[in-house]
């Protein structure tokens, strides 16, 4: 007797010929601006971590990508599920993908932000702890002038200053490396601050070496938007440093400045008083499993 079942979601490695299908379904999610088309082709192509698809009947409806962002520091980034295929825990199934295959190959320690509760909830059912809590904030620059920057090309130094600053201490050394949240040291400034970087970071000290942020730019709406990676100094000058990086924006012509802030009231506060503000109804949760 002839049987038949029912089509089951299959989570395997990413294929070339699955972009197409990402590509199309993409178009549906944040009114067809989502990035995930774009950078695709540059996750198929990594050599290190893992992109999965989740298959259902010959189709991708869905990706996610496992990347190494330094040595022993995962970040699990991209979910995507086809706006029309929910209700098959596809996400949930790539999530597992990806951890078990961190878990066999993997070391250190593997990261991700969300806002989303079921996710919230399958990660603290697959080991992870919540580790941070982070929230966009925004402030216009100030046209106004400033001479209180200076480029910092030694990335060692550059490292061991941020380590040993108040403001970083304050979120247990790690940063914001362009929606990937991973721990200060020298390797990952360099790494960052290189031509191949995602995200490349270029590095300032401000006030004879009182403070060191970094910035990239990045596009929102059709505007430039300087986008705040490591603010490094005392807690107290955190508030002078960030009016004059608003004044640096201007200078350099940038219509806003973003940053991505841990929710530490000591550093919210002097966001606060730097005239940063936020339009962020909900927050986000950053978890971490380790080995």
């Amino acid at each position: 007797m002839t049987t038949f079942s029912s089509p089951q979601v299959v989570c395997r490695p990413a294929l070339s010929k699955d972009h197409a299908d990402i590509t199309e379904f993409c178009k549906g999610i944040w009114e067809g601006g989502d990035y995930v088309p774009e950078v695709w082709h540059h996750w198929f192509n990594d050599p290190n971590g893992c992109l999965v698809t989740a298959e259902y009947e010959g189709h991708a409806i869905g990706c996610a990508k496992l990347s190494l962002i330094d040595e022993g520091q995962w970040w699990l980034e991209g979910v995507r599920v086809d706006p029309t295929k929910q209700g098959l825990k596809v996400g949930s199934k790539m999530h597992h993908y990806l951890t078990d295959w961190w878990v066999e190959r993997g070391d250190g320690a593997v990261r991700l932000l969300t806002e989303n509760p079921a996710m919230i909830h399958l990660c603290e059912k697959t080991g992870y702890s919540k580790m941070q809590e982070l929230r966009g904030y925004r402030a216009l620059p100030i046209d106004e002038p400033t001479d209180n920057f200076s480029p910092a090309t030694e990335t060692r130094e550059a490292a061991e200053f941020a380590l040993e600053s108040e403001t970083v201490k304050f979120t247990d050394n790690l940063i914001d490396f362009g929606w990937r949240v991973g721990t200060v040291n020298e390797h990952i400034f360099e790494k960052y601050s290189g031509y191949k970087a995602d995200f490349v970071h270029t590095f300032y000290w401000w006030k004879d070496k009182q403070g060191l942020f970094s910035a990239w730019e990045d596009e929102d709406e059709d505007k430039r938007q300087l986008f705040l990676g490591v603010s490094a100094c005392s807690v107290k000058d955190l508030s002078t440093m960030l009016m004059d990086i608003r004044r640096f924006a201007a200078r350099k012509k940038f219509d806003r400045v973003f940053l991505l802030a841990f929710l530490k009231p000591e550093l919210l506060t002097q966001l606060e008083q730097a005239g940063f503000a936020t339009n962020w109804e909900n927050y986000l949760r950053l978890f971490e499993r380790k080995k």
